[in-house]
């Protein structure tokens, strides 16, 4: 695992966004896998623009991380947030576009398909974001590190945030939702952990200072040598920076 300390979000946003372009760039047909909410806002800002001026995409699949359980169009769904996030944004579509489907009223075979996607389109990177308590997708603290897809429940932590990134109700706030395992996560070529902000701060000492643990869900990526992890200071307050000199 290699570790990137960058000053601020518009730094973390530079550096992830960076590798995406890359693939975009280098690759005859690229596999990008996203994650959403407020961590990657300012990526997918920055891809915007760059498809606007000249950026090609149209050899490009893009696909998902996870997606809440609720009706496809509510405001808090991955769907909603790539539509409004990317695709309404472009005149140039990528070549593939999979969402999954979290109104659906089969999970199993909803992750069954997801997962026969996964294994047509090898993705080239994987991007994520850090919960407060650790979790990565929905693989929230106590998930097995041999997670495949499944149908997760938020804990308390998790819902909380979700009303706060979306400005919804308790009562409007989804509690599940369809999440590639930690094993589908750790079988891109590459996987990128971006993480910004103070309130990220214990998350980010128990990542990388404790102890390898399903207890800590993002620490599994501590021993993956394909994982790039971005940290701005705010981010990495409460880190001995010392150790990673």
């Amino acid at each position: 695992m290699k570790v990137l300390f960058v000053k601020d979000y518009a730094e973390m946003s530079e550096k992830g966004y960076e590798l995406i372009k890359e693939i975009i760039e280098t690759k005859e047909e690229p596999v990008i896998s996203m994650t959403t909410g407020g961590t990657p806002r300012g990526i997918f800002k920055l891809l915007v623009e760059d498809i606007h001026n000249g950026l090609d995409i149209s050899h490009t699949t893009i696909m998902n991380l996870d997606e809440y359980i609720g009706p496809r169009d509510a405001a808090y769904t991955v769907r909603t947030f790539m539509y409004q996030n990317l695709y309404d944004l472009i005149n140039v579509q990528p070549h593939n576009i999979f969402l999954i489907d979290g109104a659906t009223e089969d999970i199993e075979n909803e992750i069954n398909r997801y997962k026969e996607i996964l294994q047509l389109y090898a993705r080239d990177i994987q991007i994520l974001g850090l919960g407060t308590n650790g979790h990565i997708g929905a693989n929230e603290p106590g998930t097995p590190f041999d997670s495949t897809m499944f149908l997760a429940e938020h804990t308390e932590a998790t819902i909380q945030s979700t009303m706060k990134e979306y400005n919804i109700e308790r009562n409007d706030t989804p509690t599940q939702m369809l999440t590639l395992g930690f094993t589908e996560i750790l079988e891109a070529k590459k996987v990128v952990l971006l993480v910004s902000g103070k309130h990220k701060a214990k998350a980010v000492r128990d990542f990388l200072e404790g102890d390898i643990t399903p207890a800590c869900p993002a620490s599994v990526l501590r021993n993956c040598e394909n994982t790039i992890v971005i940290i701005d200071e705010e981010a990495a307050s409460l880190l001995d920076k010392a150790k990673y000199l």
